[in-house]
């Protein structure tokens, strides 16, 4: 009897009766789930393969393949060792027997760290891969001791060159050792089966996902509640916590300190408390340690999403807070833009998410509260003042109601179809107005970025079809799908049932809006949108519906030649494309030396060039540079995300500014 048939039988007998109940209601669950996406799931034939479902589920738990050897990988993912009644048993002895080998080898870590007197000892001449996915398992256990040896030695490099002493740095390293063992043994069987159903929902699509029990509640509370805390929802990634979404008007999202795709390595619970270094914890602990009384502060440590794990991070306080409806409400603002002695007044609509107060709507209240509604208010006092023109600013929005998204496009391009959507069934529904006329026809810009998602998308791409107003930015995140939730007998399954698709048959799905004039300056990272997700459902076209254009747009490629002119001109291109290029420099090389002097050498010219950088942009738009990198690291990134934003919203006026001049002569004003 080999060393896996054994382990099964003890871990096994050591489980229990309970556990065979559970693994009874696992079974159920999956029927249930089966059943649900074979019958209701928009994408229709799906065959799951249990060998690729295994094979998904161990590149899960072991994704930088550094835990099972490749002849264990092969034999745990054997296609007669799989059936549809095993795989429970398959799932959760796998994970098992990762758990033990990952508790042997941290342990084997502590000793060898433990070796380590002297400095010297770790200028050697090996290295590590930053990134091992896309790398070869290892074909021997002598191999992953080897290489789980040099990774010890590269993390405690990290920490020495942030701590300086020696013996404080171990014991801290050891101290995140002994945090992965209690998140190893805090795993439970719950959670081991959600690893694995997600490995079968993710053949359908990525926003497929079941919940269990306990995530479900968690979901509903960030879903549903007036939480206390920043505004943010987190996900993590290889024991880090990543920020995946910012609350509109939560107190994450108005502080600024902080954005999408950043990374949260340290907690202080309160003002006072030292930060606790939260790599490898459960995500579930790290929101514990960030949830707490509003108007209390918690201090966050913070990497951008492009800095190693373990680099130091910046230090930001914010306040907690109950995200309010009407901390989300559409705002107004005004440019005054001087163009040759004119001045042109243009409206500014920021719009950060589709709300809509449905418990008062419900209730036939006049005074309900929604985005449309809010909008044609401001409109109209915009209007009023003058405007000549309207930016609507639909930056990181991540979408929302449906019905509000065709209520806003009413607004400007009053009757008429907005969106189809398609059916799990293959029936399609245009939605729009019968009646109606357009409450503001003046000239209008969509500013939009990579969050800019869903519902936004919708809108973006109403006006751009009836071609009523410039799209500016950068193509849009490409989530053209909806979601449903349906109660299983044991937590519940998020599965997606409808496609949307544009008035001209064109899907927002993977491809999102392109924008008409694209500006370098707004969020636009490789890594975010649909396209970025392993089995996302691919863009496609239908047959257009009937739609009227507007003819409100001109020939744009005087508006893209004059914009690049602008842009070239703006201290901030330059920024941003050093910024760029440093980052995908340290990106392109995977490979990192188990050595102190180098990677001290390599850490102090990343930050000289990353200052430099800086310095380079502030000087030229007035702020102090900076004397250090610490100094770089205290500081409040407001001040260049103001300018920034500044910048893009007097862009985007001028753009704007450039199509009234051939579409709305007689718009124009010599003062006002």
């Amino acid at each position: 009897m080999n060393f896996y048939k054994i382990f099964f039988l003890l871990t096994f007998a050591s489980w229990g009766f309970a556990l065979d109940d559970k693994k009874s209601t696992y079974h159920e669950v999956l029927i249930e789930i089966e059943d649900i996406l074979e019958n209701y799931h928009f994408k229709k034939n799906v065959e799951i393969n249990l060998l690729k479902v295994c094979k998904k589920y161990i590149d899960t738990i072991d994704s930088q393949k550094l835990f099972f050897t490749e002849i264990e990988f092969k034999d745990w993912c054997k296609k007669e060792n799989i059936s549809k009644k095993n795989q429970i048993d398959l799932a959760l002895n796998a994970f098992n027997f990762f758990k033990k080998r990952s508790i042997e080898l941290i342990i084997f870590q502590k000793k060898e760290i433990i070796k380590i007197i002297d400095k010297n000892l770790l200028n050697t001449n090996l290295s590590i891969f930053k990134d091992r996915e896309k790398e070869e398992r290892f074909t021997s256990m002598e191999d992953i001791f080897s290489y789980q040896a040099k990774e010890a030695k590269s993390e405690l490099i990290t920490i020495l060159l942030k701590e300086k002493e020696l013996k404080r740095s171990i014991t801290k390293l050891i101290k995140r050792f002994d945090n992965r063992i209690k998140s190893l043994n805090r795993v439970s069987e719950d959670d081991i089966f959600s690893i694995y159903v997600n490995s079968y929902t993710s053949f359908y699509d990525p926003h497929t996902n079941y919940m269990t029990p306990k995530s479900q509640e968690d979901f509903e509370i960030n879903m549903y509640l007036s939480l206390e805390g920043i505004g943010a929802i987190l996900t993590t990634e290889d024991g880090i916590t990543k920020i995946t979404r910012l609350i509109p008007g939560g107190p994450a999202e108005k502080s600024g300190l902080i954005g999408v795709s950043d990374k949260i390595v340290g907690v202080g619970s309160t003002s006072d408390d030292e930060i606790e270094d939260v790599r490898d914890w459960r995500i579930d602990e790290v929101v514990k340690l960030i949830r707490g009384p509003k108007k209390t502060k918690v201090k966050l440590e913070i990497l951008s999403s492009s800095s190693s794990d373990d680099d130091v991070g910046r230090v930001i306080e914010i306040t907690r807070d109950i995200v309010k409806l009407e901390d989300q409400a559409a705002k107004k603002k005004e440019l005054k833009i001087n163009r040759s002695g004119k001045i042109y007044n243009i409206g500014v609509i920021e719009l950060p998410t589709f709300y809509m107060d449905f418990e008062a709507y419900r209730k036939n209240r006049f005074d309900y509260k929604s985005s449309s509604k809010d909008v044609r208010t401001l409109l109209r006092e915009l209007d009023n003042d003058d405007s000549d023109g309207i930016i609507l600013d639909l930056r990181g929005n991540g979408g929302g109601s449906l019905y509000e998204a065709y209520s806003l496009a009413k607004l400007f391009i009053g009757r008429g179809n907005v969106v189809q959507v398609m059916e799990s069934s293959g029936s399609i529904q245009p939605l729009g107005h019968t009646m109606g006329r357009q409450n503001y026809s003046g000239p209008i810009a969509i500013l939009v970025d990579k969050l800019s998602a869903s519902a936004s998308e919708i809108l973006a791409a109403a006006i751009q079809d009836y071609e009523r107003g410039l799209i500016i930015g950068s193509q849009t995140f490409g989530k053209g799908t909806v979601q449903r939730m349906q109660q299983l007998s044991y937590g519940q399954i998020k599965f997606t049932e409808q496609k949307f698709y544009r008035v001209s048959g064109q899907s927002t799905q993977h491809e999102g809006v392109r924008p008409d004039i694209n500006l370098p300056f707004v969020f636009n990272d490789e890594d975010i949108g649909e396209m970025s997700y392993e089995n996302a459902l691919p863009y496609d076209e239908i047959t257009p519906v009937y739609y009227r254009s507007k003819d409100q747009v001109s020939d744009i490629s005087p508006l893209k030649r004059f914009s690049k002119n602008r842009i070239n001109k703006n201290p901030m291109s330059s920024y941003l494309k050093k910024n760029k290029d440093l980052i995908k420099k340290n990106e392109l090389v995977n490979l990192l030396p188990v050595n102190l002097t180098k990677r001290k050498l390599l850490r102090d010219r990343l930050e000289k060039k990353r200052v430099s950088i800086e310095n380079n942009l502030r000087t030229s738009i007035g702020l102090l540079a900076f004397n250090s990198y610490e100094e770089f690291l205290d500081s409040d990134p407001e001040e260049i995300s103001d300018k920034k934003d500044e910048i893009i919203l007097n862009e985007a006026a001028d753009i704007l500014i450039d199509q009234i001049s051939l579409n709305y002569p007689a718009r124009l004003t010599l003062t006002r």
